[in-house]
């Protein structure tokens, strides 16, 4: 007996409980053009499914930007971790000492004031690491941004999202000469940051495909 799904049919992706039909995008002069209907939803689930199985395997991406100086930042963000740990845990000791009037009111109070200090740093110092793109890649298709990122305890993260999503440098209000370029989604809140000045385009056209030409 025949099936009653065709091969080779496309699947369609849903938002909630809405259907997702993903919008074209095409090239002009090799620039992306992008449709208004790009800024439909689209549900976290569907852009990791965005990883395009051809033949059973995934599509391999090409990289577009890399920023050498994610490394240092990644250092930077062990060694604050490391030292918000080692001032929080000579906080109870110190607290002991004080209930055994073996060291003064004022020790505790600036133990205490370095270790509050040292979390508001690494708060700080985290929030910003962890939205600077280390890396930029794109699919062989060109349907899929992969993003590489840190996370708050230094570690690599991937996120990956349908070009469609991917605001062009125009539409976030960046110019070419800024320091730091914001990398925005039409679907996510979420914000993050790449320098042009201190990282390096590793391929134009790619790079051009994503976020557009731009002054």
């Amino acid at each position: 007996t025949r099936s009653w799904r065709k091969e080779g049919a496309r699947p369609r992706w849903f938002c909630g409980t809405r259907e997702y039909l993903q919008s074209q995008n095409w090239r002009v002069s090799g620039v992306r053009q992008r449709e208004p209907s790009a800024r439909l939803c689209l549900s976290a689930s569907a852009a990791v499914a965005q990883q395009t199985v051809v033949g059973e395997k995934t599509e391999e991406f090409r990289m577009v930007y890399r920023f050498p100086g994610i490394k240092y930042c990644r250092v930077l963000s062990r060694l604050k971790l490391l030292q918000t740990a080692t001032t929080v845990a000579m906080l109870p000791p110190i607290c002991y000492l004080y209930l055994q009037d073996q060291v003064s009111q004022q020790i505790l109070l600036y133990t205490t004031g370095i270790a509050v200090f040292a979390g508001a740093m690494l708060y700080g110092m985290s929030y910003f690491f962890r939205r600077v793109i280390g890396f930029i890649y794109l699919s062989e298709s060109g349907r899929t941004v992969k993003v590489a990122h840190l996370t708050f305890w230094g570690k690599r993260k991937d996120i990956y999202c349908p070009i469609e999503t991917v605001m062009t440098l125009d539409e976030v209000g960046d110019s070419k000469g800024e320091l730091l370029l914001q990398f925005k989604q039409y679907d996510s809140t979420d914000i993050f940051y790449f320098t042009i000045r201190f990282g390096q385009i590793v391929d134009r056209e790619k790079f051009s495909h994503i976020f557009g030409e731009f002054q």
